[in-house]
């Protein structure tokens, strides 16, 4: 009779073992999806890739010139919601129903204006529909002129450097690389930074 015993206990131990090492495997398979989830939540958030136009310090800066700028509202009509809201998350103003507020310093306007970075911004979001599969622009479309001309404008009131910090942000590549390439050729002193 024990000769008979043995062998389903052994029976049972083994099919105990496989459903606990399955449930390990499972509980380990699950911290493993979890970590990952968290670390593409944490890369939606970074950028992919910026350019610096100086060396800055990341402390508040003791005089800030762009605080003595005023909040304004810009009307948002004929614009997209992705556009709308891109600028609010890059600019962390305030965004109504048909406006969004922006920052006006020195008769110049910005998207946006960290105090605590000295740092004034501007969103470029959805650019990329107006380059070719090259880059480069679409013969029919003419505002990259004026988009260069607000990138003076601006860097002409973004001063002194240091504190004063101008970082213009991309939602696509191609408008990215393009407008990185021609504010350098520039050699305005803007910061790019490719963040989708």
């Amino acid at each position: 009779m024990a000769a008979l015993v043995i062998p389903a206990i052994e029976a049972v131990v083994a099919r105990v073992l496989v459903v606990m090492g399955v449930g390990a495997v499972a509980g380990a398979a699950g911290d493993a999806a979890r970590k990952q989830q968290k670390e593409a939540d944490k890369a939606k958030s970074t950028p992919i890739a910026r350019t610096d136009a100086q060396t800055k310090a990341k402390e508040k800066c003791k005089e800030c010139p762009p605080d003595a700028g005023t909040p304004f509202n810009r009307s948002t009509a004929g614009w997209s919601e992705t556009s709308i809201a891109y600028q609010a998350r890059i600019a962390g103003l305030p965004v109504g129903s048909g406006f969004i507020t922006e920052w006006m310093f020195g008769g110049v306007t910005f998207d946006g204006f960290d105090s605590s970075q000295c740092t004034l911004k501007e969103a470029k979001a959805k650019y990329d529909q107006f380059f070719d599969d090259y880059g480069d622009p679409q013969e029919w479309w003419k505002g990259d002129e004026p988009l260069l001309a607000e990138a003076s404008r601006q860097s002409a009131v973004a001063k002194p450097i240091p504190p004063v910090q101008l970082r213009w942000y991309f939602m696509q590549p191609m408008s990215y690389r393009f407008f990185s390439k021609a504010l350098a050729s520039m050699r305005l002193p803007i910061e790019t930074v490719f963040y989708p």
